[in-house]
């Protein structure tokens, strides 16, 4: 008997062991980070007349954070409804490097985008003048990144 309810717990812990959910991976952790940020941002219209040019291939998630929060320091805090889109990206920003940094890069190659360059030129010379056309920019800068991100995210190297 007692050789009989040791088999039975033995079977019970192999079958709710074996048959428990797959531990995500942590690239699809964050992707519904992505996908909640890319519906915020659809709320603000793209304006035609901006143009984003982001870079056709992501270098690294070193890369993709250093332009998210460079994007993400001209946005204006007095554009309506932005605060959570902040926030957002931010949250995936920190998710990416607790997560997803490569941890076998010591000196990362940092590439920004070139229109974030130009972005934070246009703000180094007179921050008040065009903050409104440079916060939509950099909104749309971080769309153009978020729309890469989602289709080459299982291609780029982590830890």
């Amino acid at each position: 008997m007692d050789s009989t309810l040791v088999a039975l717990f033995f079977l019970f812990h192999v079958l709710s062991v074996g048959t428990g959910n797959p531990v995500p991976d942590a690239k699809s952790a964050i992707e519904p980070i992505i996908k909640t940020l890319m519906v915020r941002l659809n709320a603000f219209q793209a304006l035609p007349s901006l143009g984003v040019n982001p870079p056709q291939e992501l270098e690294g998630f070193s890369s993709i954070v250093a332009a998210m929060n460079g994007y993400n320091n001209l946005i204006s805090e007095n554009l309506l409804n932005v605060a959570q889109v902040k926030t957002d990206i931010s949250r995936l920003t920190n998710a990416i490097n607790r997560k997803l940094m490569d941890c076998t890069e010591t000196n990362p190659k940092l590439t920004l985008p070139v229109h974030l360059q130009q972005l934070q030129n246009e703000w180094e010379q007179d921050p008040e003048c065009h903050v409104e056309a440079v916060s939509l920019e950099a909104l749309n800068g971080v769309r153009e990144i978020l729309k890469l991100l989602q289709n080459q995210i299982h291609g780029i190297a982590s830890c």
